[in-house]
């Protein structure tokens, strides 16, 4: 019995120096490795705008409204109508009369992408001059897909060499060299969130870039 108790021990002994030394191997593995957030932000350079542009009024005005929306797209034909209704404010029956075409009204809308603030103007002299009840406001930011694709390679890149400087730093010794094995993108909307960014004309791009130092 005193035999196996002593056995026992040793094992248990021999066990936990093997534990520790996997532990402090690992340990060792993890000193070999940097980990740093990459980040660059810019303002959005020659950027668009998002537009929401609606009529809310008497129907008899509605066709008049049509008419230059119809032009309007000709010009810019990324429009898309995302709200039509037609609607009473009030229960006519409770005023004691009769429902009358002349008492409708008419809510319709439309986001617009335009490329500067130039057609944003001309657009709300447009309107101004045919007496049309409407509201024009600005949305966010609007930038060409194709242009857009090509600011955010630039910016990955210069969010990946920030990303070298903080390793640079990181690993001390001047004669020390690393290899980076993996880079990872980020959200690139946190922490402010998307409405940040949009209204603020601004872009962000954040990467994770992991590195293994050299003997």
């Amino acid at each position: 019995m005193k035999k196996m108790h002593l056995w026992l021990l040793v094992l248990a002994g021999s066990a936990t120096l093997l534990a520790g030394c996997q532990q402090r191997d690992m340990d060792d593995d993890d000193e070999r490795y940097l980990e740093v957030i990459g980040e660059y932000e810019q303002v959005t350079p020659d950027a668009g705008y998002k537009l929401n542009l609606s009529y809310n009024g008497p129907m008899e005005l509605r066709q008049k409204f049509q008419k230059w929306v119809d032009s309007l797209q000709q010009e810019l034909p990324t429009m898309v109508k995302t709200n039509d209704n037609i609607y009473l404010n009030y229960m006519p029956e409770q005023m004691g009369k009769r429902v009358t075409p002349n008492m409708y009204q008419v809510g319709v809308t439309y986001m617009v992408n335009v490329a500067d603030s130039a057609t944003y103007q001309r657009i709300a002299d447009q309107l101004l001059k045919r007496n049309i009840p409407f509201s024009l406001n600005m949305m966010g930011t609007f930038i060409d897909p194709a242009k857009k694709a090509e600011i955010q390679q630039q910016m990955l890149g210069k969010a990946i060499e920030n990303a070298k400087t903080k390793l640079n730093f990181l690993k001390g010794d001047g004669s020390q060299s690393y290899e980076i094995i993996s880079i990872e993108e980020l959200d690139n909307v946190a922490p402010y969130g998307p409405e940040y960014y949009e209204y603020n004309r601004r872009m962000l791009s954040r990467v994770k870039v992991r590195a293994r130092l050299n003997d």
